[in-house]
């Protein structure tokens, strides 16, 4: 992809992760002081559009991105969090030490830390999931069509979850969009990670918009996932 529709791609993903509503060539221009006219801007965004990494939502002029470009964006976008964003999470993340760590808590951290959809599971012997957060996707969702089709299918969530073992490749995977092993779950994107402990084996996620912040997210569940991998904690991991 040529540098000026890549850098307008990237304005237009940045400017929608920020209002969650479709980008005009306009409100680009405004916002970004883009080194192109405007008529350029239009141009490259029509080109996006006819190569799948812009869509029209509605009969506005903005365009939305695609599940194309948020994988583009997540790929090519290699800065890492910020020394002061990992500081905070450890330290966030270090607190579940100080206490008694139970499946339960850990969908409630997930959630409360990334303010989206926080999921724990342990499928053995003894099964035992969690989910925390709701009212976060009301915010993003309100009652549209993806939330309605989630609250549905709602009750089938820690069956569809216990299978994950399946599809993850590594440690810690992100499924964006129609990645999404889940079918009712590819309005969304999940940061999903598995762990195995002596009481089974686990699963934990974070379910949220697509434009989530996909690198904090991704440290937070590995993090989460370092800490319910180590001996100290796995022996205190209790159900309910």
């Amino acid at each position: 992809m040529q540098e000026r529709k890549k850098k307008i791609l990237k304005a237009i993903i940045k400017e929608y992760q920020r209002i969650g509503q479709p980008v005009s060539s306009q409100l680009l221009t405004e916002r970004f002081h883009l080194d192109f006219s405007p008529a350029t801007v239009r141009a490259e965004m029509m080109s996006l559009d006819e190569e799948g990494f812009l869509e029209q939502p509605h009969v506005s002029a903005g365009r939305v991105p695609t599940d194309k470009a948020w994988r583009f964006f997540l790929e090519e976008e290699k800065d890492d969090l910020s020394s002061e964003e990992k500081r905070c999470i450890l330290k966030r993340v270090n607190k579940l030490e100080r206490e008694l760590l139970s499946i339960k808590k850990v969908a409630q951290f997930l959630a409360d830390c990334s303010r989206s959809f926080g999921v724990s599971g342990i499928f053995g012997r003894l099964s035992d999931f969690h989910e925390a957060g709701f009212h976060w996707l009301f915010n993003d969702f309100s009652f549209d069509d993806s939330l309605t089709e989630f609250l549905k299918e709602v009750d089938s969530f820690e069956e569809d979850f216990s299978e994950f073992f399946n599809y993850l490749d590594e440690p810690v995977q992100i499924f964006i969009g129609q990645e999404n092993p889940i079918k009712y779950l590819r309005n969304f994107s999940l940061v999903v990670g598995a762990f195995e402990s002596e009481i089974g084996r686990g699963v934990l996620g974070i379910l949220g918009s697509k434009r989530m912040n996909y690198k904090k997210n991704k440290f937070v569940v590995e993090q989460v996932q370092k800490k319910i991998k180590g001996r100290s904690c796995v022996n205190k991991i209790t159900l309910k």
